[in-house]
């Protein structure tokens, strides 16, 4: 289980833990961070809206002004 670590903590598996961290511990005592507050799960990020290409957008290519137009 992926944990990030709220407040200093020890465990005998990975040692000292800082604020901020994220690490990978057993689910066992990932649970118990957790219940006591000194960790929070971390999810996998959710997916973000996709680029849209030039193609997609509203307006035509040909009105789009550039310096060599000059």
């Amino acid at each position: 289980m992926k944990v990030k670590i709220l407040e200093k903590c020890y465990t005998g598996e990975r040692g000292n833990m800082f604020a901020g961290e994220e690490h990978e511990v057993n689910d066992r005592i990932g649970e118990k961070l957790i219940a006591r507050g000194l960790a929070e799960s971390v999810t996998a990020k959710k997916a973000g809206r996709s680029k849209k290409k030039l193609e997609d957008r509203s307006f035509d290519v040909a009105d789009i002004e550039t310096p060599e137009d000059d």
